[in-house]
């Protein structure tokens, strides 16, 4: 698991409550309980606590958990 997908499923389960079991890397954002609250709390996390800013819309345009994941290491290698 990359650094960036555990720092995703953390952030989604330990600080926007999501439960954890739905949380994996080829779930879904539905599947996996992902709403607007979710993302905008992702996206505080990334952009307070690693300096990534990433729009809230540009993260929910992701199919799974690890697409996001990898959406952001993508962006955050292009802004680097």
């Amino acid at each position: 698991m990359s650094p960036m997908l555990r720092i995703v499923i953390d952030t989604l389960t330990q600080k926007a409550g999501l439960p954890a079991a739905p949380v994996t890397p080829t779930a879904t954002l539905t599947q996996a309980g992902v709403d607007s609250m979710a993302i905008a709390v992702l996206a505080m996390v990334l952009e307070d606590d690693h300096g990534v800013v990433i729009t809230e819309t540009d993260l929910s345009g992701n199919s799974t958990i690890a697409d996001l994941a990898a959406f952001i290491e993508r962006h955050q290698a292009a802004n680097a």
